[in-house]
């Protein structure tokens, strides 16, 4: 298996893959939507021998304080391997991949939406504990899956922000 960047040839592997590994095609919509608007800053696939097996998208995202100092890093959404493959250190693979590589270019932190027992093995905290939210979740229903990374030694910002990702994710 290899980690590689995603080129156009894999969009229906990643779209076909998305559909599997979700409820819904919502996720798989979300991939489209930020491709058109030229926001999937680093697209990664698991290639099993010319097969798609898994694949992850980092889209940039901004966040702003209450005085008004705006943020920028990246986004980790979404993050998905196919049932079958499911549990072999695909994912971790991916991740680690794509925030190793977003580090090399000076990415300062990011953001994840997942499960809070699966994203803190990689360095991901509760983003309340620097009194960072997300606009998406206005009363805070899933704070603790809204979870933020340093990148390369930069510290985190030190004043409460509001996370704002692209329109796209609306839909999910």
């Amino acid at each position: 298996m290899q980690i590689r960047p995603a080129d156009e040839d894999d969009h229906s592997g990643i779209d076909a893959l998305l559909k599997a590994a979700f409820p819904g095609p919502e996720e798989a919509r979300l991939v489209v939507s930020l491709r058109a608007a030229d926001q999937d800053t680093l697209e990664l696939v698991a290639d099993d021998h010319g097969r798609i097996v898994g694949t992850v998208l980092f889209s940039p995202v901004q966040a702003k304080s209450p005085a008004g100092t705006e943020f920028y890093g990246i986004g980790m959404a979404p993050v998905a391997v196919i049932p079958e493959h499911q549990n072999r250190g695909i994912g971790s693979a991916l991740i680690e991949h794509g925030l190793t590589f977003l580090t090399s270019l000076g990415v300062p932190w990011c953001i994840v939406l997942g499960h809070p027992d699966y994203y803190p093995r990689f360095g991901f905290q509760p983003a309340g504990l620097i009194g960072w939210s997300w606009d998406g979740d206005p009363d805070g229903a899933h704070a603790d899956a809204f979870m933020i990374k340093p990148l390369g030694g930069h510290a985190l910002p030190d004043t409460p922000a509001i996370v704002s990702f692209h329109p796209a994710f609306d839909g999910v």
